[in-house]
């Protein structure tokens, strides 16, 4: 089935000089009403944010007025998730931060008045909003800086597979943290769990529409620098604990209680090769140079490291290919509220390029809704993903761009579209 191309209506959100960005994908920037929007504000553009370096939390109430109005800062912020911050409610923000050198969360309301904090940084909140999911970004912050904060340190650094730290729930009401899941028992649940020396840390957890199932990354890194990715889910109380896929995987998005979209492959042939001397060789950097020598060429991810997009269904067991060699690299992927459709994009290919496009679950009709030319020298961990985000009642789509020289939010109307297809 051949990608349809059309161009939706786009009006920005918010204007410069300064930049402003909501985060990651899988949350939504709008209340519940849809009545107003999340956003961080900061000076910088293309830089890392430095030690210290506050980023603003803020608020543009769509019926009164589109102006940025702070309610918050924090240290604690990246460009790929911000500050993790969402809407606990119509009223409240959530958000993390740092207390003296450590990750915490705050719980504000929406007017900059402080309600709780937390002793543990947030991930994900339930889509009830009663508990969180946290795990280590002092971790994240020595392993992935993209994913961390800026001077945070690992309590853990010293150990490569710790048995006290792995999958936290942060229960909102009382503050109270318990450990699900230790890394020691993840990597020991499935094959592939563990290699020579490898460091282990999770990533991007969340949390399903009925709050009955958790689904993370468990990744672990060689001596050599390459990288390890297994996907989970688990019960809230870190029951059930289930290995979906081994090898790659990168981004997902919960379509309901049970299908699970992730962007995935097993990497065969990377596993088959890593043996002996190639052991001790940084397999996974070597073919990341290769990939952007050679312009970033799909053909090496899908037909190659065979990488796609794949559904897993938790209630039946099974899961499938969806929209195979049509939707060749990897996106941020997230559901309309009904499920009947998900939007992505991809990364910016050697020119800048980005795409957006949105995909009809059933019939698996996909729609190239939008471009998007990105300044190349935002690249690596300084990159200004679209990330898209569905509105919580409407047929829009929220994006973070910097195609016209500076980050600022976007909202894409695709009624039309999902009207007529």
């Amino acid at each position: 089935m051949p990608v349809e191309v059309t161009d939706c209506p786009m009006r920005p959100i918010t204007k410069g000089p300064e930049n402003h960005f909501f985060g990651y994908y899988d949350k939504s920037p709008w209340n519940n009403r849809g009545d107003a929007i999340l956003a961080h504000r900061c000076a910088s553009y293309n830089r890392m944010p430095a030690i210290g370096e506050a980023v603003e939390i803020g608020v543009i109430d769509e019926k009164r007025s589109e102006e940025f109005r702070p309610v918050a800062k924090t240290r604690a912020w990246n460009f790929q998730q911000g500050a993790m911050a969402q809407w606990l409610s119509d009223e409240h923000i959530i958000f993390n931060n740092v207390n003296d050198g450590t990750a915490v969360a705050s719980l504000v309301r929406s007017d900059g008045s402080v309600e709780a904090q937390y002793d543990r940084p947030i991930a994900t909140i339930s889509a009830s909003g009663a508990w969180a999911v946290s795990i280590n970004f002092g971790r994240l912050s020595q392993l992935k800086p993209e994913y961390g904060y800026a001077g945070l340190s690992d309590v853990y650094a010293g150990s490569r597979l710790p048995v006290d730290d792995g999958l936290w729930r942060l229960d909102l009401k009382s503050g109270r943290s318990d450990l699900l899941l230790p890394l020691s028992q993840i990597a020991a649940t499935g094959p592939d769990g563990d290699s020579a020396d490898a460091v282990h840390y999770l990533n991007h957890p969340m949390v399903n529409r009925t709050d009955d199932r958790i689904c993370f990354l468990h990744r672990h890194i060689n001596r050599a620098g390459t990288q390890h990715t297994r996907l989970f889910s688990c019960r809230p109380d870190g029951s059930e604990l289930t290995l979906l896929i081994s090898g790659m995987a990168s981004h997902a998005g919960w379509r309901n209680s049970s299908e699970l979209l992730a962007w995935a492959g097993e990497r065969a042939m990377l596993k088959s090769a890593a043996t002996g001397f190639a052991k001790r060789l940084p397999v996974g950097k070597i073919l990341k140079v290769l990939y952007r020598a050679l312009g970033k060429p799909a053909l090496l991810k899908t037909t190659i490291m065979n990488d796609r997009y794949i559904v897993f269904d938790h209630d039946s067991g099974t899961r499938r290919d969806v929209v195979r060699g049509i939707l060749r690299t990897d996106g941020h992927c997230s559901f309309s509220p009904d499920g009947d459709w998900f939007v992505t994009d991809t990364y910016p290919d050697r020119n800048g390029l980005t795409c957006l496009f949105i995909v009809k679950w059933k019939s698996e009709q996909v729609i190239k809704i939008k471009e998007f030319l990105m300044p190349t020298e935002l690249d690596n961990d300084v990159r200004c993903d679209l990330h898209p985000r569905w509105h919580p009642t409407a047929p829009i789509i929220c994006v973070d761009s910097a195609h016209l020289g500076s980050r600022q939010m976007y909202q894409i109307d695709v009624s039309e579209v999902v009207r007529s297809a």
